[in-house]
């Protein structure tokens, strides 16, 4: 019986070392690099227009990407990988992962040190007051880019499009003595999921301190932007005398549109008694070409 029990142990013993021997062989990895290079966007025509235009920015912009947010998905929808880089860090925009076979989607957004990333895995990137900040969207950029890796690694350049509007109001009338700001409020979108969809819906506020200097202007431009390119909205303008509790005066602006890439000018009178209406005008020239490199 002993020398069964022996014999037994022996047999169990030789069974596990052959197992052990046996390896599961290495899940072979491929090379992936995206470097994001530059952003731009085609307008596409609107009405009866027939031109269409690359985008641009004002001469007095400044580099728009600072911040940049990149994510990496497979084909269930999981996160592979997920970070932010500002620009002046080492290879800002470069962003090399070593991945198996498959399907994957990369995601890019980038904009002003304001843009957040909310919730868990960059899932969302949203404007700086789902944290408390001021309630307005910065000039923002977006790309999603699905591929598939097979028996070769991948490089590409990314571009990435400009995912905002632009909302500029112009006040044609003289701003009055004993104005202390301008606040201007309408229904935004606040956030862009890694779907490249807009989620959500919040108050976009802008507010304008007005000074000495600014007492008397006519056409004084407030510029905001915005995600919004969904449905009309209502936008809302006050204005405020020493007492902030509350407006001295308010317009209201009905079924205002806008368009990704384009700008919408609203003019008209808001210190002036009267019933005349603000005019809406939406430019898809937004300006002259420019890429950039990072």
């Amino acid at each position: 019986m002993k020398q069964k029990i022996l014999l037994c142990g022996i047999c169990v013993l030789l069974l596990f070392a052959c197992k052990k021997d046996k390896k599961a062989p290495d899940t072979k990895l491929y090379p992936i690099t995206f470097k994001v290079s530059g952003f731009s966007q085609s307008a596409v025509p609107l009405d009866s227009k027939t031109k269409t235009n690359s985008l641009g920015t004002q001469a007095t912009d400044t580099v728009p990407v600072q911040l940049l947010y990149y994510s990496l998905y497979n084909s269930d929808g999981l996160l592979v990988s997920a970070r932010n880089v500002k620009k002046g860090d080492a290879n800002f925009g470069q962003f090399n992962e070593n991945v198996p076979a498959g399907n994957y989607k990369a995601v890019f957004c980038g904009g002003s040190n304001n843009l957040l990333a909310y919730r868990t895995f960059f899932t969302y990137i949203t404007r700086p007051d789902i944290e408390g900040g001021p309630a307005y969207w910065d000039d923002t950029f977006f790309k999603l880019i699905p591929f598939t890796v097979t028996n070769t690694g991948i490089n590409q350049s990314v571009t990435l499009s400009r995912a905002t509007a632009r909302l500029a109001i112009v006040l044609k009338d003289a701003i009055p003595t004993g104005t202390s700001k301008i606040v201007v409020k309408f229904q935004d979108t606040s956030a862009i999921g890694s779907d490249g969809l807009h989620h959500f819906q919040a108050i976009n506020t802008t507010t304008k301190t007005i000074t000495t200097a600014d007492v008397g202007t006519t056409n004084y431009t407030i510029v905001m932007n915005t995600l919004n390119n969904i449905k009309p909205f209502d936008v809302t303008i006050d204005y405020y005398g020493a007492n902030p509790s509350g407006p001295l005066g308010t317009k209201t602006i009905k079924n205002v549109v806008c368009k990704t890439n384009y700008i919408t000018t609203l003019s008209g009178n808001l210190f002036t008694q009267g019933n005349a209406q603000f005019v809406l005008a939406i430019d898809q020239d937004w300006g002259a070409p420019v890429n950039v490199s990072f």
